[in-house]
């Protein structure tokens, strides 16, 4: 049965923030990622992308919780399943889980279990092998301390792992064997590890030259008792045959446990073939579904053409997809408006910045809009309300927030001898 899968990693260095969200965000380049799958990748919390270590500072000053010079500011929960659970296209990619039941699933389990205003960000991964989510979780305790110890200690992990499972069931996973001593490897390990094996594999297919056995001959004193002397050198021509066959056998199990890692990569190449050989029957599925659509797009203009009404159903399911994308630019703008905000500009720059959509302002009206770039859908920004306030409601709060920070981070300044501005 195929697995639910978590790790944790600790967030201790501004240097380890910074280098998280580069990875994370493909700000930098990234060897397991395929660069044409990077729009399937979907962040929830951080649509701006900001920075980690920023995102755990406000949430720790917000809490009021005390900072050591050895705390962890935050950690990074990897939740993926084994490979095999993931659907395959034509291609042999997993098809995209944005919007799936295993995706909300697995929001809804971190937002739970660590306080939705605790995860700051969770970023689901589709240009890599497996699906798979990574999020930054701060550690704030139930009574508002900071406290990764608390919160991811060897029995709480283990505990976390199995009500993981749990929430995974649903989907068939299960969980690992508890107390396994079996650890993840990094990427740049596995990728390391295949070189060798492809230089282990090349030597030890490379045959040995035998080596001559050799007999000495019997000396004077072995004339006496050359029964003796036979006995002797059967001894060392035995012992050497054992060498080398020892030798032989090593040779072959490495090369076989060689062949035995390298497997899933065989498979996986023999279910790629077998995709390949369907590909035509695909393609033909394919262009059907493009001229179905092609057709219903063409009545459509043709409908509007005429001044004619859409039918009630098409207008009802306009209705609802226009419904739902406002709920989730509603959300994605809350988000926004954690980030500092001093001026209106901060906050268009913010807007502009938002992916899968295209910000808009007229000319002569000044008025700003957002369109989806999917669905078509625009909202006017007076319509959105993040967070259940009017946009202009929740800006002005987000400036206010803005501002007591800025005061207390001049205060600690002024405290601690450094330059107040």
């Amino acid at each position: 049965m195929p697995y639910a899968i978590l790790r944790v990693e600790k967030i201790k260095t501004a240097q380890q923030g910074a280098a998280r969200t580069a990875h994370n965000y493909r700000l930098r380049e990234t060897p397991n990622a395929d660069a044409e799958r990077k729009d399937l990748n979907h962040e929830y919390f951080n649509p701006a992308q900001r920075n980690y270590w920023e995102l755990a500072t406000e949430r720790i000053q917000e809490a009021g919780a005390k900072v050591r010079p050895d705390s962890v500011r935050a950690m990074e929960v990897i939740l993926t399943a084994s490979p095999e659970v993931f659907k395959k296209d034509a291609q042999g990619q997993s098809v995209d889980m944005r919007g799936s039941k295993w995706a909300e699933a697995n929001v809804a389990f971190l937002q739970a279990k660590f306080g939705k205003e605790n995860v700051v960000a969770m970023s689901l991964h589709q240009d890599e092998l497996t699906p798979h989510f990574q999020a930054i979780v701060v550690p704030i305790t139930a009574d508002g301390r900071l406290s990764a110890k608390d919160l991811f200690n060897p029995k709480t992990l283990r505990a976390l792992q199995t009500e993981y499972a749990q929430a995974m069931k649903p989907f068939g996973l299960e969980r690992g064997v508890e107390h396994s001593r079996a650890k993840h490897e990094t990427m740049r390990h596995v990728y390391g590890a295949q070189e060798r094996s492809r230089g282990e594999v090349g030597e030890l297919s490379t045959p040995m030259p035998a080596q001559r056995l050799s007999i000495e001959g019997p000396g004077p004193l072995d004339l006496v008792n050359l029964s003796r002397w036979k006995a002797e050198q059967e001894a060392k021509l035995n012992a050497e045959l054992t060498r080398q066959l020892a030798a032989a056998n090593e040779r072959a199990e490495k090369a076989a446990k060689i062949a035995q890692d390298s497997s899933t990569a065989r498979d996986r190449a023999q279910t790629l073939r077998r995709q390949l050989a369907s590909v035509e029957g695909t393609k033909a599925t394919a262009l059907g579904e493009r001229d179905f659509f092609q057709d219903a797009a063409t009545r459509a203009a043709v409908w509007a053409a005429q001044g004619e009404t859409p039918p009630a159903e098409v207008l009802a399911l306009g209705s609802q997809v226009r419904a739902e994308e406002q709920a989730k630019l509603e959300d994605q703008v809350a988000q926004l408006l954690k980030a500092p905000m001093r001026k209106v500009s901060d906050l268009t720059e913010q807007l502009r910045r938002l992916p899968g959509y295209d910000y808009q302002q007229d000319p002569d009206t000044k008025r700003s809009q957002l369109r989806h770039l999917e669905t078509g859908s625009r909202f006017a920004l007076g319509e959105l309300k993040p967070g259940g306030v009017p946009l202009k409601q929740a800006y002005e709060q987000a400036v206010q927030r803005t501002q007591q920070r800025d005061l207390v981070r001049s205060r600690e300044q002024s405290r601690d001898g450094g330059m107040s501005i």
